[in-house]
C-alpha cells in the first residue's frame, strides 16, 4: 500500500530562547545572615541545585526495529534511576544546570516541507546545547530584600519570578540557597499564601520540579484532580519522565509510580504506569508506514472492530508512540475506516482514561491548539479553576517561542487576547503574577 507524502514531519529545531540578561537592580545590600546562622525556615532540606541529571543521550534509545516497538518492561521492574547525593552548595557560577533542551516539550505539529516518515537531517538524538553559567546575583538580592523584615514586597517577587526562563529560575534558586542559606521555596511559602503562593512556588520550582509539585497537589487529600495529574505526566519524553521521577522521589520521599498507583486503580492505573515506564519512542525516530498500518489495524480491532474495548492495548500503543506516529495513526485511521480518530476515542472510552488519551492525541495533532483550549477551559463559565489555570499557564510559559504560538492560536480561536483574558479572571497580587506569566 502506498502512502502519500503527508506533512507529519520530524520535530522542529529547538526554539527555547536563550536566557537573557536580568534587569539591573541596586547594589547588594548589607545584612545577609552571618555564616553558620541557623535558618528560621522549617521544612525540607535547603535546595541544592540538582547535579544528577544525566546527559540527554543517556535517555535516548536507539531506533527500534522498523517492524515494531521495543517491549514494555514488566510492571514490577524498577521505573526510576537511583537517587544521587545532594551536591555541595553551588557558587554563583555553578554550570551544573539540567540539559538546556530538557525544558522543551516535543513539537506537536509537522515541520513545513517535511513529509511524514522523514527524520530530522541529523537522524538521531538532538545535539546537546551548552548553557552558559548564569549570574543571578541581582535577582537573589531583589528576592532577599522583598522578604526581609516586616512585610513582603510582592511586586518585587513578581518582577523577578514572573519574567525569568527555566535556566535562570534554576540559577536563582541555587544561588539563593548558597548565599542566603535558606531554601527559596520555604521562603516563598512563609511569606505568601493562597493562589499567589501557588503561582510563585510553582514558578520558582522550575520546569521539571513544578511538574512534581503539580502531581503531588493532584493526588493529595481526598479524591484526584484528574486533569492536573494527566497534564503533569502525559506526553512527556523519556528524559522528562526520568527527571520527573527523580525529582519527585527527592522532594516527597516516595517514588512517583508508587504515589500515582496509590491514588488510581484498574485500567486507568495501568495506563499511567505505562506512561511512566520511559518507553516512549524518541521524536527523531522516523515513521515506518508498515508499522503504522499494523498499529492502526490493532487499534481498530481493539475498539470499533469488536464488542467492548481493549483499553490497555490502545493505551500501550498511544503512550509509547511519538507525535509523528500518532499523527500518522489519526490520518490512516480516518482513511482506512472512515472514522475520526479522536471521535472514536471519545466514543470508546470514558472518564479519566478518555480525557488522558484525548490529551495525548490532541497534543500530537496540534499542541498549541490543545493548550489554548485548556487555558480557556480553566477560565470559562462561572468562577475560575485557579489551580488548573496556574498549572497550565506556568507549564506553557517556559518556552517563549512556543507560548507565542499558543497566544496566537488562542486569539484565533476565541477572538480575544489571552493576557487580557487572564487579567480579567484574576485579581490582586495573584492576578499580577498570572499576567506576568502570560505576557
Amino acid at each position: 500500500m502506498s502512502y502519500p507524502q503527508n506533512n507529519y514531519g520530524a520535530p522542529q529545531p529547538n526554539y527555547y530562547a536563550p536566557p537573557g540578561p536580568a534587569p539591573p537592580y541596586p547594589p547588594n545590600p548589607q545584612g545577609y545572615p552571618p555564616p553558620g546562622a541557623p535558618s528560621p525556615y522549617a521544612g525540607q532540606p535547603p535546595y541544592q541545585q540538582p547535579q544528577g541529571y544525566p546527559p540527554q543521550q543517556h535517555y535516548q534509545h536507539p531506533p527500534p526495529p522498523q517492524q515494531g516497538y521495543p517491549p514494555h518492561p514488566s510492571y514490577n521492574q524498577p521505573q526510576y534511576p537511583p537517587q544521587g547525593q545532594y551536591p555541595p552548595p553551588p557558587g554563583p557560577h555553578n554550570p551544573q544546570y539540567p540539559p538546556h533542551n530538557a525544558y522543551q516539550y516535543p513539537p506537536s505539529h509537522p515541520q513545513p516541507g517535511m513529509p511524514y516518515g522523514v527524520p530530522p537531517p541529523h537522524h538521531g538524538p538532538p545535539p546537546q546545547q551548552h548553557v552558559a553559567p548564569i549570574n543571578a546575583t541581582a535577582d537573589v538580592d531583589a528576592i532577599y530584600r522583598a522578604c526581609k523584615g516586616f512585610g513582603t514586597d510582592e511586586r518585587a517577587l513578581i518582577n523577578v519570578l514572573g519574567y525569568r526562563d527555566g535556566p535562570t529560575i534554576d540559577a536563582i534558586r541555587a544561588q539563593y540557597t548558597a548565599r542566603i542559606r535558606r531554601d527559596l521555596i520555604d521562603t516563598l511559602e512563609k511569606e505568601t499564601s493562597g493562589h499567589f503562593e501557588t503561582a510563585l512556588v510553582s514558578t520558582a520550582l522550575g520546569p521539571i520540579e513544578s511538574e512534581a509539585y503539580f502531581v503531588h497537589r493532584a493526588i493529595a487529600g481526598l479524591g484526584t484532580k484528574e486533569s492536573m495529574l494527566t497534564e503533569a505526566i502525559m506526553g512527556k519524553n523519556n528524559q522528562q519522565i526520568s527527571m520527573l521521577k527523580s525529582v519527585y522521589m527527592r522532594r516527597y520521599g516516595v517514588s512517583l509510580e508508587t504515589a500515582v498507583r496509590g491514588d488510581l486503580s484498574g485500567k486507568t492505573e495501568q495506563m499511567f504506569v505505562l506512561a511512566l515506564g520511559g518507553n516512549k519512542m524518541d521524536e527523531w525516530v522516523p515513521v515506518d508506514p508498515q508499522v503504522v498500518s499494523n498499529d492502526v489495524r490493532t487499534l481498530y480491532a481493539a475498539t470499533q472492530g469488536r464488542l467492548g474495548t481493549d483499553e490497555i492495548q490502545v493505551c500501550s500503543i498511544l503512550t509509547r508512540a511519538n507525535d509523528a506516529y500518532i499523527r500518522a495513526y489519526a490520518d490512516n485511521y480516518k482513511r482506512q475506516y472512515a472514522h475520526d480518530f479522536l471521535k472514536m476515542i471519545r466514543k470508546e472510552f470514558s472518564g479519566h482514561m478518555a480525557a488522558a488519551l484525548v490529551y495525548i492525541v490532541k497534543g500530537a495533532i496540534n499542541k498549541a491548539e490543545r493548550d489554548a483550549e485548556l487555558l480557556e477551559d480553566s477560565m470559562a463559565g462561572l468562577g475560575t479553576k485557579d489551580e488548573l489555570l496556574i498549572s497550565r499557564l506556568v507549564r506553557a510559559h517556559w518556552d517563549k517561542g512556543y507560548f507565542a504560538t499558543v497566544k496566537m492560536t488562542y486569539a484565533t480561536l476565541y477572538k480575544r487576547d489571552l493576557t487580557k483574558r487572564v487579567k480579567g479572571e484574576t485579581s490582586g497580587d495573584y492576578g499580577k503574577m498570572m499576567v506576568a506569566l502570560a505576557t
